[in-house]
């Protein structure tokens, strides 16, 4: 086993499968979120008061105003078979501006028409809407920003008023939308966290398992003396006698040193005895018997 390899190939895998778990955590709590949003458009309403509302007309981003609609209470149902809501078109909508100039040509379209869909999910609890106002996202309207408006419904034949609400669109739409793109967001980046953990942990598996079947470092070859190594694993110090395996302190052989004959007494320091006639002496004679 490989130590440092291991150690590394578990500390990979641990990190991934922390930022898979919290990135699973993410993500989980965001769907619940999603699932329990709250879509309800009752603090967009605006109730009249004597057939009448003021609002201001605000578009923040310059982008344009997705329009203010005019809120009545009739069933959704075309039974005349004419294409438009059944009683819509005997209410009438008049705008003024805050001179109390009609405008209500430039800033507003009726609308009443009857779409079979809508009949079948109506967002507004039935209520029917009457008329745009102010629509200069996907219109054309001429409303002046922060500038404020009247509006008022009348019956047709009588001119009497007659209440309605006013429900901000715009104001809706930018909250939900914000809503949504946070959890979103959120939701995804906890989903691409959990799926960088899921596949980052087979790298960090595959780490410790080279880091368990790798073998350590070798260890440093040292010298050995009469082919035994020392024990200890230390090398003997210069001047100190080896040991046998008893303790007993072994023997030394002593160097042989070459030996000289001793000169003879009759020698001088001047005479040195004649070896080589010695020798020729010695092998020129016949062997006695």
């Amino acid at each position: 086993m490989n130590k440092g390899v291991t150690i590394a190939g578990g500390v990979v895998t641990g990190i991934f499968l922390l930022l898979t778990i919290l990135g699973s955590v993410i993500a989980g709590s965001t769907v619940e979120e999603l699932e329990n949003f709250d879509d309800n458009p009752a603090p967009y309403y605006t109730p009249s008061e004597n057939g009448e509302v003021t609002f201001t007309f605000i578009d923040d981003d310059r982008q344009g105003s997705v329009a203010f609609e005019v809120l009545l209470d009739l069933d959704y149902v075309d039974e005349d078979k004419d294409g438009m809501i059944d009683n819509c078109d005997g209410f009438q909508v008049t705008i003024t501006d805050e001179n109390g100039i009609d405008v209500t040509e430039n800033v507003s379209k009726m609308d009443c028409w009857y779409d079979a869909l809508y009949a079948e999910d109506p967002m507004h609890d039935g209520k029917v809407i009457h008329t745009y106002v102010c629509d200069t996202y996907f219109g054309s309207d001429d409303c002046d920003i922060n500038s404020n408006y009247t509006i008022t419904l009348t019956l047709r034949d009588s001119n009497e008023t007659k209440n309605f609400v006013l429900f901000d669109n715009d104001a809706y739409s930018v909250a939900m939308l914000t809503a949504l793109g946070d959890d979103i967001g959120a939701a995804l980046g906890g989903g691409a966290l959990a799926t960088l953990g899921c596949c980052g942990i087979p790298i960090g598996l595959i780490i410790l398992i080279i880091g368990l079947a790798i073998g350590g470092p070798q260890p440093q070859p040292q010298m050995m003396m009469g082919g035994q190594m020392p024990m200890g694993g230390q090398m003997p110090m210069a001047g100190s006698m080896p040991m046998n395996q008893m303790g007993g302190t072994l023997p030394m052989q002593t160097p042989v040193q070459s030996m000289q004959p001793p000169l003879s007494s009759g020698a001088t320091e001047s005479t040195v005895p004649d070896m080589a006639a010695a020798y020729e002496n010695q092998f020129s004679q016949p062997p006695t018997e």
